[in-house]
C-alpha cells in the first residue's frame, strides 16, 4: 500500500497513518472494523479541506472499512428556519465527494446507533462525542482521531496502534464520587467540570442508574472542555477494557458544578431551546414528543431539534408532529459546525458540549438544563 500498488489515494493514505504512528513511537499498524470521519463540515475545514477531500475522491480513494460520515453544515430537510444553509454549494461537493468512495451518508455524530461497536473492537473514529462513547460504554478501542486520519484509516484499514488501542494506557486514576444532589442537577454542567478540572482518565461512581441518554450528555460534555477520549463508569464500562490505578478521589458536590450551568436568563432576551447535541436516539425522540404533547405546543421558532437525516423518514410521524407543533428541526447538522440565520441572546440547551462550542461559535449566552426545564423556556 504505502509504495504505491494500490493507487495513489490508498499510498498517501498509508503514508498519513505511518507518519503518526512514527511520530507517536507506535510499534506498528493495526486492523479497524470501523471509521468515522469527523471534519467533514466546510464551516470547519473550508475551501483546503473540501480540496483534500476531493483529491483524495478524484485521485481513487475507496472506503476498504464499514465508514460513516459526521454531521455538515446545512440542514438536509431544508424545513429548518433556525439553521442557514448559506454555503449548500460547497457541502454538497463534500457530501458527494465523500458518498463516491463509499462512505455511509449518516450524517450524524452517533454512529453506534447505526453500527453498534463490541468491546475490545479497534475503531478509528472521529467526533469527540462518538470517541468517549465507544470507549467508555461500549469498550472498543479508538483514539480521538482528527478527520484527515480517520478518512486514511477507512482507505487503507488500518490505524496506527497506539494510545487507547493499547490496554497499558486504559488506566483510570482519578476516582470520583457524585453525590446525588449533582445527579439531580443537569448533567451536561457536571461533564463540564469534570473535563475542565481532572486531566487523568477518571473513574466515575454512583452514576451506574443513569439513563444512557444522561450518560451519552456527560461523556460528550467531558470530551468537550477536557477533551477526554475515555472515562471509566463504574458497573457500566465493560471489564477487561481498562484497569485502575487509584491515585486520588475526589467526592462532587452540588457548588462545586454550578457555575457551570450558565447564564442567567433576563426579562426580554430572545431565548432558543436547544437539544440534539449529540444527535437524539429514536427513544430520546420519542421522549421529546410525550413531554412536548404535554405542553401542548412551543412558540414558533424558539427550539431547535437536530437528529440524524434518516429519522426523516423513518420516524416521520414523530418528526411531523414536532414539527407541526412549533419545533425547528433539522437534520445531519448541528450548531457546532454550522450557522444560524439570526441573532439569539441566549441558548438553553440540554447539552454541555452544545453549550461550551455554542458559546465561543456564536458569542451568545448559554444555559445547561434538563429537557423538560429546556421545553419549559420555550412553551
Amino acid at each position: 500500500m504505502l509504495n504505491g500498488e494500490y493507487g495513489w489515494a490508498v499510498a498517501k493514505a498509508m503514508e498519513i497513518l505511518v507518519k503518526v504512528g512514527e511520530a507517536v513511537n507506535a510499534p506498528r499498524l493495526i486492523e479497524v472494523k470501523h471509521a468515522h470521519v469527523s471534519g467533514v463540515s466546510y464551516t470547519n475545514i473550508g475551501k483546503y479541506g473540501l480540496d483534500f477531500i476531493m483529491d483524495f475522491y478524484r485521485k481513487g480513494g475507496r472506503a476498504r472499512i464499514y465508514t460513516t460520515i459526521n454531521p455538515g453544515c446545512v440542514d438536509y430537510s431544508g424545513f429548518s428556519s433556525i439553521i442557514s444553509n448559506k454555503y449548500l454549494n460547497e457541502q454538497l461537493l463534500i457530501d458527494r465527494a465523500l458518498i463516491g468512495m463509499g462512505f455511509k451518508p449518516v450524517f450524524t455524530c452517533i454512529p453506534y446507533y447505526y453500527r453498534p461497536p463490541m468491546p475490545g473492537e479497534h475503531l478509528a473514529w472521529g467526533e469527540s462525542s462518538a470517541v468517549i462513547y465507544a470507549n467508555s460504554i461500549s469498550g472498543a478501542f479508538t483514539n480521538r482521531e482528527g478527520g484527515p486520519i480517520s478518512l486514511a484509516a477507512s482507505i487503507t484499514g488500518y490505524t496506527y496502534m497506539a494510545g487507547f488501542h493499547l490496554l497499558k494506557n486504559r488506566i483510570a486514576q482519578v476516582e470520583l464520587y457524585v453525590s446525588e444532589e449533582v445527579l439531580s442537577s443537569p448533567i451536561g454542567a457536571l461533564g463540564l467540570w469534570i473535563g475542565d478540572h481532572v486531566k487523568k482518565i477518571p473513574l466515575i461512581k454512583n452514576i451506574n442508574r443513569e439513563s444512557l441518554s444522561r450518560l451519552k450528555i456527560l461523556l460528550s460534555s467531558m470530551a468537550a472542555s477536557g477533551s477526554h477520549a475515555f472515562a471509566v463508569l463504574e458497573h457500566i464500562t465493560p471489564r477487561n477494557t481498562y484497569s485502575l490505578e487509584i491515585e486520588d478521589k475526589v467526592h462532587i458536590e452540588k457548588n462545586m458544578i454550578e457555575k457551570y450551568i450558565g447564564d442567567e436568563i433576563s426579562p426580554g432576551e430572545k431565548i432558543l431551546g436547544y437539544i440534539g447535541c449529540p444527535h437524539l436516539h429514536p427513544f430520546e425522540l420519542l421522549e421529546l414528543v410525550r413531554l412536548i404533547r404535554k405542553r401542548g405546543s412551543v412558540r414558533r421558532g424558539k427550539l431547535l431539534l437536530t437528529i440524524p437525516p434518516e429519522f426523516l423518514s423513518k420516524y416521520n410521524y414523530l418528526v411531523y408532529e414536532l414539527r407541526a407543533r412549533g419545533v425547528d428541526v433539522a437534520t445531519g447538522t448541528c450548531p457546532v459546525v454550522s450557522t444560524f440565520r439570526e441573532k439569539y441572546d441566549v441558548v438553553v440547551t440540554n447539552s454541555g458540549k452544545a453549550a461550551f462550542y455554542i458559546r465561543r461559535i456564536h458569542n451568545v449566552k448559554t444555559r445547561i438544563a434538563e429537557i423538560k426545564e429546556v421545553v419549559n423556556y420555550v412553551t
